[in-house]
């Protein structure tokens, strides 16, 4: 792939001219939001935003464009995937006013707009179109090349929203991801719950790379900063029968443990009660004493002649 790199022969790395913009990032003033982009987002840069769909790629990408043009950035929001009244009728519940948004997927047209603009959303790189007589490969070399080339020459950082297959595959291939300075993708974590987003940011040409935690609701993201693994560990369950044995174990004697004190303290039916109370015994954490109605239960621990005579005589006495 041409990327149309300048030629440079070896120079010594100190005299390396680096350009201002390298150390002005675009910044929504979200510290939160800015951290994922490397502290703000680099003039010129491109970035891919990859999700499944309905995760919220469209969701965190007007928030950002929105954020940055209430800091007095050119920002653009072009969609292939809705008409803009839908995009709009979306906004709205975002509380998103200010974005400009269109309809265009022309490339030759977008690369026009560029020339006046800090960042550009294009939802999506699959919807985009040329007025060149290409094939499917082709285009999608065109589209890469023109629009990476152009965001460097006009310092207008562009946003790719890339749509996956039901098969976890990136519609149109793996050509915009090795070509772009960042690959961020987006996944449900419903470990954590169904609302949390894990945001992964796994290239960055010109930042760190690191995952990050965010809750997406109706009215959009809350960014709850970086993300550690080991908060994705699964607590062991209990059962709901391991739930009442532990209750079982737990009550206070006198008075004697019965299958209908059971019963009525857990709130299950007998047959239920007596289930449990023989798995207990088979358990070896119970004792059993007497049988049938007059059956009578007991911690396993101290096993003394007292109790027998106690628990005997109480039970002559019914």
């Amino acid at each position: 792939m041409l990327l149309n790199h300048e030629h440079v022969e070896f120079t010594r790395i100190g005299d390396v001219s680096i350009p201002d913009h390298y150390f002005n990032r675009i910044k929504t003033g979200d510290e939160e939001l800015d951290s994922i982009f490397g502290n703000g987002i680099l003039p010129g840069s491109t970035i891919t935003l990859i999700a499944n769909p309905g995760t919220g790629k469209s969701v965190l990408s007007l928030i950002l464009a929105e954020k940055l043009t209430t800091q007095g950035y050119k920002v653009g929001y072009t969609s292939g995937e809705e008409d803009i009244r839908q995009i709009a009728y979306n906004a709205k519940r975002l509380n998103v006013k200010n974005l400009q948004i269109a309809t265009i997927t022309n490339v030759e047209e977008i690369v026009k707009h560029m020339t006046n603009m800090d960042l550009l959303v294009i939802d999506s790189f699959q919807c985009l179109t040329t007025e060149s007589d290409l094939n499917s490969r082709q285009k999608i070399q065109h589209f890469v090349n023109t629009l990476v080339k152009k965001a460097k020459v006009h310092n207008c950082a562009l946003l790719f929203i890339v749509q996956m297959t039901t098969s976890g595959e990136l519609k149109g291939g793996t050509t915009l991801p090795y070509a772009v300075d960042v690959n961020i993708k987006i996944e449900k974590d419903k470990e954590l719950g169904k609302d949390y987003r894990i945001i992964d940011v796994y290239k960055n040409r010109f930042g760190p790379t690191a995952q990050y935690k965010a809750i997406m609701e109706s009215t959009g993201y809350t960014f709850l900063g970086i993300y550690e693994p080991e908060e994705k560990v699964k607590q062991p369950t209990i059962s709901k029968s391991q739930i009442r044995k532990e209750s079982i174990m737990a009550m206070i004697e006198p008075p004697l443990i019965t299958v209908s004190r059971v019963s009525q303290e857990l709130d299950i039916s007998n047959q239920t009660a007596t289930t449990l109370l023989r798995e207990l015994v088979a358990e070896n954490k119970l004792c059993k004493y007497g049988r049938g109605s007059d059956s009578v239960w007991k911690v396993n621990t101290v096993k003394d002649d007292l109790f027998l005579k106690e628990l005997i005589k109480e039970l002559e006495l019914k």
